[in-house]
């Protein structure tokens, strides 16, 4: 279960930086190549809305990762109880 939580947080680092990624590019895009008066500046308006709401979407991911840490401890905890009821 800790490999999984290092997993899924291994997992939101890269989303998180593909997106950054991407917004820089649609910045630069309507900046540079798709240059209007109007619609361009509603596609970085709307693609930023859509990012900011993404990275708060896979920021879940670390709760989700918490609760695997926290269960793997659980688990842990358990089986230590056990073995010292069993005299180990």
């Amino acid at each position: 279960m800790r490999d999984a939580a290092t997993k899924l947080r291994t997992g939101q680092h890269e989303i998180t930086e593909k997106l950054h990624s991407l917004q820089k590019f649609v910045q630069d895009l309507v900046n540079g190549g798709y240059v209007t008066d109007r619609s361009s500046k509603q596609f970085d308006q709307s693609y930023s809305e859509f990012n900011t709401g993404a990275t708060k979407t896979i920021e879940g991911l670390d709760g989700m990762a918490k609760f695997l840490e926290s269960a793997a401890d659980a688990f842990q905890q358990a089986d230590e109880q056990l073995a010292k009821g069993l005299g180990g």
